[in-house]
């Protein structure tokens, strides 16, 4: 079977691994891991115009709006090795923004991590973040006494002053509005995996790689 290009977008609720399984994937397919997030915080910390622009719908608790995301999408993206192909995550988070992207690449697989809210909601309250390496753990993983050293760099653990129920919540219906119905964008065209992510995450990078193989999505050797 000849190999596919890997051009995909990972997409799901908050909670529900994207960043896990995605460096997972980025690792075994030979491709560079995009998170729309870092892009923007790299635009910020140069202090751009476009990146103070960000700054000032941050600083606010605000997204920013779609022409601006686009833009440093646009600009970020060329400082990537694109020729194996790669892996974007939180890009794109509406059809609009999937619509540019498809105008930039042509997305050959879309992956959905399916979540239930209430998992979504226990994962999420319980979730400690490294300062130092970003390294994220589950507080329910951990002894008490290793909730506050982070296992891998020895940085401080702590709790995001996001994590609240209410705020969790929140976040889950405008995902829900904004960001879920890619799923029908892409199942149109044609190229939408989705799976349960209720599953451990050597369960589900398993299934993953195992659904992948048989699209035809060929780790590099």
């Amino acid at each position: 079977m000849k190999r596919k290009s890997f051009r995909a977008v990972l997409f799901g609720p908050q909670g529900c691994g994207k960043s896990t399984q995605g460096q997972l994937l980025a690792d075994r397919y030979g491709i560079p891991f995009i998170g729309a997030g870092d892009l923007l915080r790299a635009e910020m910390g140069e202090g751009s115009v476009l990146g103070k622009m960000v700054a000032e719908y941050v600083m606010n608790g605000m997204l920013a709006p779609d022409e601006l995301a686009d833009a440093i999408l646009k600009k970020r993206l060329k400082e990537f090795d694109l020729g194996k192909g790669f892996l974007l995550d939180g890009y794109p988070r509406n059809v609009e923004q999937a619509g540019t992207l498809d105008r930039l690449s042509k997305i050959n697989l879309a992956i959905q991590i399916k979540l239930k809210d209430d998992v979504a909601v226990k994962r999420l309250i319980g979730r400690l973040q490294c300062q130092s390496c970003r390294s994220v753990f589950h507080e329910s993983s951990l002894p008490a006494e290793a909730r506050k050293l982070c296992t891998v760099c020895k940085g401080l653990l702590v709790r995001r002053c996001d994590d609240t129920e209410d705020i969790i919540r929140k976040r889950l219906a405008a995902y829900h509005f904004m960001t879920e119905p890619l799923a029908r964008y892409y199942r149109q065209k044609g190229v939408l995996l989705a799976v349960n992510g209720e599953q451990t995450i050597e369960q589900l990078f398993d299934e993953l790689t195992r659904k992948l193989a048989k699209l035809g999505f060929i780790p590099q050797v």
